[in-house]
């Protein structure tokens, strides 16, 4: 009897501090939520007012982060290499942030890729040549991405008649097509999901959930453009260029390309997650990975939504 009241006060004790983990990892995601929420609204709020130095260095970080993390996913540990990588990353954000122009880019790159190369020979103990390679692709590819943000942010500079209430509703749309489909499709995908999209890398996304996201995102961004038309008309400005109504007409078929972009970058960060044999890209955020499993998708739509921005009102 004593061995069975034993056993029970065990399992007893057991359930309770599962119950508490349990408990403390959702503690973990909500205050990594909020943190997330947080540097966004800051990020956001110095986009507004325009703070270059402010949203500038913020991106610049999140980007060298960003870099160091995608370079770890394939088990790169060098100090020198992830330093350098990141460095270049920090300093190609400053340089579009603070409009410095670098004469003959493609020189510098050519230097750059020696120096990786010559790092992989110097310390081939620690440096596989895949290191060298993704040191390369994240410290480049990863910074122009988030560099259209910038980018997006000064569309007067390709176009005159582009306000600044105008560069404002393009950057808040790049994100509201990554994180407005995610959570759309998430949500419908779990309701109504019966035929999966992709079984062999995210077993959980469905053909359901990707139309329900991909027109959640499109009804969202029509009427965040009708927020910004009508706070825009206060102060004698109109959004989207065109004073027609086709103007909304015109954001839902960008807002299904840039959706439709935003599942196949998450799609591609998770083909690369399972062919290293990672969950997370790291545990920056607890509940929620690192920066590039927040950003994954938002890296793909961000160039795709600058060029098409540049090819159709420049």
């Amino acid at each position: 009897m004593k061995g069975k009241a034993y056993f029970k006060s065990l399992v007893y004790i057991m359930s309770k501090s599962e119950g508490k983990k349990k408990f403390q990892f959702k503690g973990e995601r909500t205050k990594s939520t909020i943190i997330i929420i947080a540097v966004l609204v800051v990020f956001l709020a110095l986009v507004i007012i325009n703070f270059v130095p402010g949203y500038t260095f913020i991106l610049a970080a999140v980007s060298a982060i960003a870099t160091s993390e995608l370079i770890k996913a394939v088990g790169a540990k060098n100090k020198i290499l992830l330093a350098v990588s990141c460095a270049v990353s920090f300093f190609s954000i400053c340089a579009v942030g603070f409009k410095i122009e670098i004469p003959n880019v493609t020189v510098y790159l050519s230097f750059y890729v020696l120096f990786l190369l010559f790092l992989s020979v110097m310390f081939n103990k620690t440096i596989k040549y895949i290191d060298s390679v993704m040191a390369f692709f994240a410290s480049v590819a990863l910074p122009y991405a988030f560099s259209c943000i910038l980018r997006l942010n000064d569309l007067s500079s390709i176009n005159p008649h582009f306000t600044r209430w105008e560069e404002t509703f393009f950057v808040g749309i790049g994100f509201a097509c990554s994180w407005v489909t995610d959570s759309g499709a998430f949500i419908i995908g779990r309701k109504l999901g019966k035929h999966k999209m992709t079984p062999n890398i995210s077993p959980k996304k469905s053909v359901e959930g990707a139309i329900g996201g991909t027109v959640v995102a499109a009804i969202f961004n029509v009427v965040l453009m009708f927020i910004f038309q009508c706070i825009a008309k206060k102060y004698g400005h109109e959004v989207f260029i065109s004073a027609s109504n086709s103007k909304y007409l015109a954001i839902i078929p960008i807002s299904c390309v840039l959706s439709v972009v935003s599942m196949f970058g998450d799609l591609a960060a998770s083909v690369l997650k399972r062919n290293v044999g990672i969950k997370d890209y790291s545990n920056l955020l607890p509940g929620h990975g690192g920066i590039m499993d927040r950003f994954d998708s938002i890296v793909f739509v961000l160039p795709v939504l600058y060029g098409i921005s540049v090819l159709i009102f420049s």
